[in-house]
């Protein structure tokens, strides 16, 4: 996700490092009251602020759609992406 992300910025010449990512899981019992990964967030935060991107929202609208691993995933666990820039504000 964090490749994907890089890459749709960079596509417009624009330097969002450093890029730090968190994922969280959780890890319940489903019906057959076995364990299973039943969702999981993304948070992805860049090292520089929004407004400082040009076309910003454009990646922001195409990069989950391009990461194989995130698509892969999504297939079977939902999967919440969130993006923060540096400042702290949510951008997706």
């Amino acid at each position: 996700m964090s490749d994907s992300l890089l890459f749709a910025i960079r596509k417009f010449k624009q330097n969002p490092e450093p890029i730090r990512t968190t994922v969280t899981a959780t890890i319940d019992r489903n019906a057959a009251n076995r364990l299973r990964v039943l969702d999981i967030v993304v948070k992805l935060t860049l090292g520089a602020a929004g407004s400082s991107l040009a076309h910003l929202d454009r990646a922001l609208e195409q990069f989950e759609e391009f990461c194989t691993v995130g698509q892969s995933v999504r297939q079977g666990i939902p999967v919440t992406v969130e993006v923060y820039d540096s400042d702290g504000l949510r951008l997706k």
